[in-house]
């Protein structure tokens, strides 16, 4: 039995709930995290060091970090494309699901908030971030190999949170046109559209 402490808004829960509808793995939701009506909102802190979302209990092991997450997740299915046997393969999806979470996400996250507060803030890192991945995508449908990955499901939501930035039009952004290709391949997927687009604003 796998339970998920979490939220639907959740960028980091989003790719949890892409992946557990993906492997067809059935969970409990427990609400939890930020402006959740969480039942019991100490619980993610005393299962967790961190006290973030999203965590899983699968049986009685407790995974936190939502990388983390979904390499358990999906080692339970060894014959899945989403996590491919091969080692060179892993490693390649490995590198791009750590570069989002330590290159990516973060210099996006400070940047929406700093704008959700009504203020100025430098949108440099960001662009260089996004840009480098438009520069990987050409030619490409997926971060790695032919089908989706682990790594796409992780990058997800930054992608689609670019799209709502784009749309602002507070900044002149760069053409990105391999990323747009890539965004729209994305939502031929019905997971990134339930999981990212209808559920992160």
């Amino acid at each position: 039995m796998i339970t998920v402490y979490g939220r639907r808004n959740s960028s980091n829960c989003a790719k949890v709930f892409w992946l557990l509808d993906a492997l067809d793995q059935p969970f409990t939701l427990v609400p939890a995290g930020r402006g959740a009506e969480a039942r019991d909102p100490e619980a993610v802190r005393r299962l967790s060091p961190t006290g973030t979302v999203p965590l899983v209990l699968i049986g009685e092991a407790v995974v936190w970090e939502s990388n983390a997450v979904l390499r358990c997740l999906a080692s339970s299915a060894p014959a899945s494309p989403l996590w491919p046997a091969d080692a060179a393969r892993r490693g390649a999806i490995d590198s791009w699901m750590d570069w989002a979470s330590l290159s990516l996400t973060p210099p996006l996250g400070r940047l929406r908030k700093v704008r959700a507060a009504g203020q100025a803030a430098d949108a440099e890192a960001t662009v260089q971030a996004f840009s480098l991945l438009d520069r990987h995508l050409a030619g490409r449908d997926y971060l790695v190999g032919e089908t989706l990955t682990l790594a796409d499901i992780a990058i997800a939501p930054a992608v689609f949170r670019w799209r709502l930035w784009e749309g602002s039009a507070q900044d002149t952004l760069p053409d990105l046109p391999n990323l747009l290709a890539y965004r729209e391949n994305l939502r031929t997927h019905a997971g990134y559209r339930q999981h990212v687009e209808d559920a992160l604003t």
